[in-house]
């Protein structure tokens, strides 16, 4: 859809689950997640559903991908025997690896510049927010909050993510500069999820429970001017803005 909630369309009819999407930085592909073929693979496709390509084969359930902005890797989730780590394969798919050790190493996130990944894990006992280089070194911990969630979103400048954390039904939106300084609660109740920054740094697009159902809406960075764009009686979630 558009970023002001118009313009929504359909672009999947998989008899299957289809999720995870994030745009390409040029805004022409579409990376995802679908169960199509029994297990979570990652496929891209044009912005209109067409050309579809399946990019993986059988190497686990696979969720989260995302380009990196020179379009040159994919970062993505790879759950398999019996624990989930963070891996990064060509564009085309080529030469999957893991760079992370796991047990729990969930949605990532390339950094603008492409040197950097943030993810969430259980690694140190509850999960938190996490941020390594691009090769897997280099792990350090931003957060230390109860009930920390998954996805996040880095900042157009780099400087901050934001990312969401609190009890079941009851998860607000953060944000916290890169350093693991300055950590700022926007949201408060109404179950908040999955917030995505807008390649401008001007909003905040995220997920929210607040009217009763999961509905997409957007927000300055510091918490103001809330807006639904979305009103649908079945859920809609992980919104990723596109440039």
């Amino acid at each position: 859809m558009n970023a002001d909630g118009s313009g929504r369309r359909q672009i999947t009819n998989f008899e299957a689950t289809s999720f995870y999407p994030s745009l390409s930085p040029d805004g022409q592909t579409i990376y995802f997640s679908s169960k199509r073929t029994g297990t979570f693979e990652i496929y891209s496709m044009d912005l209109n559903g067409r050309n579809r390509d399946r990019l993986t084969n059988k190497i686990g359930s696979l969720y989260a991908p995302e380009l990196s902005l020179d379009g040159e890797r994919i970062v993505f989730a790879n759950l398999a025997d019996g624990k989930q780590t963070i891996w990064v394969m060509r564009s085309n798919g080529r030469n999957p690896h893991s760079i992370s050790e796991g047990p729990d190493d969930v949605d990532p996130a390339w950094s603008i510049d492409g040197s950097l990944i943030a993810f969430a894990s259980n690694r140190t006992g509850s999960r938190q927010l996490f941020v390594m280089n691009a090769d897997g070194s280099g792990t350090r911990q931003l957060t230390n909050l109860p009930d920390m969630g998954g996805r996040s979103s880095w900042s157009p400048d780099g400087s901050k993510l934001a990312f969401y954390a609190g009890p079941l039904e009851n998860h607000n939106i953060y944000v916290i500069k890169s350093d693991g300084s300055g950590l700022v609660q926007l949201t408060n109740g109404g179950e908040n999820l999955g917030p995505t920054w807008s390649p401008d740094g001007n909003w905040i697009a995220f997920t929210s429970f607040r009217d009763g159902n999961n509905e997409i809406y957007i927000m300055r960075p510091d918490g103001t001017g809330v807006t639904r764009l979305t009103n649908n009686p079945t859920s809609d979630w992980q919104p990723r803005w596109g440039r």
